[in-house]
């Protein structure tokens, strides 16, 4: 057999069983049928079946009306949950402390019939990632959380707010870096809503994911600056020595600039389920794509909301990128303007940027040990009932048959197991001695 089809066996075989893929990503398309694979034809990224990552919903098609040609392969299919009011996919074969990109994708698509797009929470682990609600039956929706894995695994949940079933299209896990995104840490993520990361190339609605971008992150085109100038370039641009975002070269291989003597466009979080007092994390990338003449320059001034972010005027570096980021709250609305100087004889650019909400990571979670060993017993009992998520947190979705402790500081712990009507047969397991809070 050919090596190269053997090694891709290989990688499928992997991920049919719930691991990542030789690159450390996990590419689910949900509602396929179990054990399915393909190979995208544009990225190569190989797409699998949601078996060995959930034990619960039902995988349903999208209406016929809502099939277009251009509709890539992942969205004609999804995942629904009509039962329960927490259901979990788990990641697993993680290293724990690393940092990941966890991505979420829905496409409703009228698969019910209803033509409601339901309302509901998404959860990464015990933490609040954000609410999903689609504005009609087809629109689309896309989220990611850069997070630190507390574990070596990460829960995505859909949580019912009696608003409809949950229901996801796909879901993707990519490792990170640890230099990367250093606002990431264990105390705080960062969340993408509403597409918020953005090139300035064509404005044809061109996409540039993996293989340009090695992280996958989704960079789509902006056109919301007025009266704006593309620019462009076909060298490589370079990352600075100290770059913490790297950033692809065919991202910053386009720009926009104006002709007058500044940019200004304005950003809403056009999000109804955070407030004012939400803060957000921006990152704006320059890099010089044009060759200045001796008696040109190009040096502006970044404003952000009346306040200026560079101490000195900012000239961009010809072929290699630099950012300026911050930490901003407490507006509706920000304001943002690119301000040539009075020496500058060129007016300002922009390549690239990104707005993350900074989200908390406060909810206390099971005792990694006592969870370790619930999912471990999990498995080899092949207990379904509401076993999903964590097992303790929050009070309201604790797994059935537990009792757990709850302390003012620190984990909760499993006191109690009572699985005397789950019909279980079998061995005892060796897991039950690793729950060394258990009260006899």
């Amino acid at each position: 057999m050919n090596l190269c089809v053997t090694a891709l066996l290989f990688y499928m075989f992997q991920l049919i069983h719930g691991q990542p893929d030789y690159l450390g990503f996990i590419s689910i398309d949900c509602g396929i049928e179990v054990n399915s694979t393909y190979q995208d034809s544009v990225s190569n990224m190989i797409y699998v079946s949601d078996y060995g990552f959930v034990t619960t919903g039902e995988n349903h098609g999208i209406s016929s009306d809502y099939v277009k040609p251009s509709l890539v392969k992942r969205y004609l299919n999804l995942r629904f949950f009509p039962h329960g009011a927490r259901n979990c996919y788990t990641l697993r074969s993680l290293v724990m402390g690393n940092k990941y990109l966890v991505r979420a994708a829905f496409y409703y698509g009228n698969y019910d019939g209803l033509g409601k797009p339901p309302v509901f929470d998404l959860y990464l682990g015990t933490n609040y990632w954000h609410e999903v609600s689609l504005s009609d039956a087809g629109a689309f929706n896309w989220m990611d959380i850069i997070v630190v894995a507390p574990d070596d695994y990460l829960q995505v949940c859909l949580v019912n707010k009696g608003m409809g079933n949950p229901f996801i299209s796909g879901l993707d896990l990519r490792p990170m870096k640890n230099t990367l995104y250093p606002e990431v840490n264990a105390t705080q993520s960062l969340v993408l809503v509403n597409s918020n990361r953005f090139h300035m190339g064509p404005t044809d609605g061109s996409v540039i994911r993996y293989p340009s971008d090695s992280h996958d992150r989704i960079w789509t085109t902006y056109n919301a600056i007025p009266n704006c100038i593309q620019i462009s370039a076909t060298s490589v641009i370079q990352n600075n020595l100290r770059d913490v975002y790297d950033v692809p070269s065919s991202v910053m291989q386009n720009a926009v600039t104006a002709n007058s003597s500044r940019i200004d466009f304005s950003w809403n979080p056009s999000d109804p389920s955070v407030n004012i007092s939400s803060k957000y994390f921006f990152i704006f990338y320059f890099a010089e794509l044009q060759t200045v003449g001796s008696n040109a320059v190009r040096q502006f001034d970044i404003i952000i909301n009346s306040k200026t972010w560079n101490k000195q005027p900012y000239t961009p570096t010809f072929q290699v990128t630099d950012y300026f980021s911050g930490i901003l709250h407490g507006m509706e609305n920000y304001s943002v303007s690119l301000v040539a100087t009075k020496n500058a004889t060129l007016p300002p650019i922009l390549n690239a940027m990104e707005m993350y909400l900074v989200k908390p990571i406060t909810a206390v979670a099971t005792d990694p040990g006592d969870a370790r060993a619930m999912m471990a017993i999990q498995d080899d009992f092949g207990v379904i009932k509401n076993w999903m998520g964590d097992p303790c947190i929050p009070k309201a979705s604790i797994w059935r048959g537990l009792n757990c402790s709850y302390p003012p500081v620190g984990a909760s712990k499993i006191t109690a197991l009572n699985l005397s009507s789950f019909g279980l047969v079998g061995a005892i397991s060796t897991n039950f001695r690793d729950l060394q809070a258990l009260q006899y």
